[in-house]
């Protein structure tokens, strides 16, 4: 039986900053204040996956790339994804408003140009001082709005459950960089979690399953059995990647429909929901 609990806390190695220096490490501040006291436009907003739906700038809205988010730790921290890669930043929250500062952020490179641009953008336009308004649908949405009138559109998003989804690997990840998939495995490797406590398996080239406990944050996952097609290149690459993973106790993490498992030496996997 599974039970879906999790770490809110990733790990970041290469260090950058919003929008040039760089930073040793992105620290609590002494006076922060609880998460559950943190509040913006009149709404709580510690605690949520805010999914990125679009960017609007001189009237042009382009639609955020999947998987791109925010979290407001507490008023001095916000983390998340700006499209491609993830980051852990200091920052400004108030009720009115919110201003990224310096974070830490990973390297994955963004074939897609227009990834990498929206990325770029979004990065700049969270750095500037931002009034936010919240609406009191369901689910909540809030809106941030700039200086030079660009606005970023947010809605409230749960996490995906663990068991049942049907988990396609997008990342690969070791001594805590990730990088995007090869394009020749994309789509080849996937996870699907069964109330029965067991994962059946796509490798990426060849497929098979395991018994799989999840509890307090860690999957501890059996022997592994698969078929034992002769698997090269990047596929083979990938596969290599999943059985060193999908072995023993990993930690796990999910963020909206975005999954993470990390096995103990820093080998791990980022996963989509349904992609």
């Amino acid at each position: 039986m599974f039970t879906q609990r999790k770490p809110r806390a990733p790990r970041f190695l290469l260090l950058a900053a919003l929008p040039v220096a760089t930073l040793a490490t992105v620290t609590a501040c002494g006076n922060e204040n609880a998460p559950g006291s943190v509040k913006v436009g009149g709404a709580p907003v510690a605690g949520v996956h805010w999914t990125v739906r679009s960017m609007t700038v001189d009237g042009t809205t382009t639609r955020a790339p999947r998987g791109t988010y925010l979290e407001f730790v507490s008023d001095r921290r916000v983390r998340g994804n700006y499209g491609c890669n993830r980051f852990d930043a200091r920052a400004t929250v108030t009720d009115a408003g919110v201003a990224l500062d310096r974070s830490a952020t990973t390297k994955m490179y963004c074939e897609d140009k227009k990834q990498r641009a929206f990325e770029k953008d979004l990065a700049r336009a969270l750095a500037a001082e931002n009034a936010v308004k919240a609406s009191g649908d369901d689910p909540a949405r809030l809106t941030l709005t700039g200086p030079d009138g660009a606005t970023i559109s947010l809605v409230e998003q749960r996490d995906a459950p663990l068991v049942g989804t049907k988990w396609t690997v997008t990342g690969l990840g070791a001594d805590d960089n990730t990088e995007s998939l090869p394009k020749a495995a994309e789509g080849r490797a996937r996870l699907v979690f069964a109330k029965d406590g067991t994962v059946s398996a796509r490798l990426g080239c060849n497929s098979g399953g395991a018994k799989a406990t999840a509890r307090d944050g860690h999957i501890t996952f059996g022997p592994l059995t698969s078929t034992k097609m002769g698997c090269v290149g990047e596929a083979s690459d990938v596969e290599q990647t999943m059985r060193t993973v999908l072995k023993g106790r990993t930690s796990y993490d999910i963020q909206g429909d975005t999954l993470t498992v990390r096995a103990a030496d820093g080998t791990a996997i980022t996963l989509t929901a349904g992609a």
